[in-house]
């Protein structure tokens, strides 16, 4: 917690600096996305406390569960942002590289710290093998759902003002997914890259069953 608080904080502090020299708010989504980051690892740690006294098949925990897996994508979707890299003649074009890599780095690690307690509440009721395919599957999802955000342009707040949209334009999406080779494209790129960082943690780290 420490640590993605440190990385958070010298985000912000990039951003502020950015503000004081330029007089302008023209990368205002950084720390509201970074906002949005921290808000899935806060649901994730509340959801792993409620699960100490109430059964995943609770309405309530089945409820943070789904608000959960909303919020989670964008811990990640934050690398997407690097497309609002260009000059701009404000300040240096390197500084806004730097800050957006701080925001990416702080974003990634609250993400895979989330995902990593909710692997390990997976692991003490399931198998290894369920647990693992479960995170799979949730690592499929976000990689989805990062492509509806950034090529479809919805966001986690239009699946409650706007449901009906959302579901008729990624319905589509699924029912013809090769007729829409882009969707196809973007979910497995963001999904061979999350999988492939979240095993390299696990290799690290090890099962979140034995650290919890």
């Amino acid at each position: 917690m420490r640590a993605t608080g440190l990385l958070s904080a010298l985000c912000v502090a990039f951003y502020i600096v950015r503000v004081v020299v330029t007089g302008t708010w023209h990368f205002i989504f950084v720390p509201e996305n970074l906002a949005l980051a921290w808000l899935a690892l806060a649901i994730g740690w509340f959801l792993t406390k409620r699960l100490k006294v109430r059964a995943w098949t609770s309405w309530q925990n089945i409820c943070l569960s789904l608000l959960w897996l909303f919020f989670l994508p964008n811990t990640w979707y934050v690398l997407t942002d690097f497309v609002h890299v260009v000059p701009t003649g404000e300040i240096s074009q390197l500084y806004d590289i730097v800050m957006m890599c701080s925001l990416v780095i702080a974003g990634f690690c609250l993400g895979f710290a989330s995902l990593y307690m909710i692997h390990g509440e997976f692991l003490k009721r399931r198998s290894t093998a369920w647990s693992g395919w479960a995170v799979a599957a949730i690592l499929l999802l976000s990689s989805f759902a990062i492509f509806i955000g950034r090529d479809l342009r919805w966001s986690t707040w239009d699946v409650v003002t706007n449901p009906t949209s959302v579901i008729l334009n990624v319905s589509d999406q699924v029912v013809d997914p090769f007729g829409h080779p882009r969707g196809i494209n973007v979910t497995g790129l963001f999904f061979v890259l999350l999988g492939s960082l979240y095993l390299a943690i696990w290799l690290v780290l090890g099962s979140p069953k034995k650290r919890s």
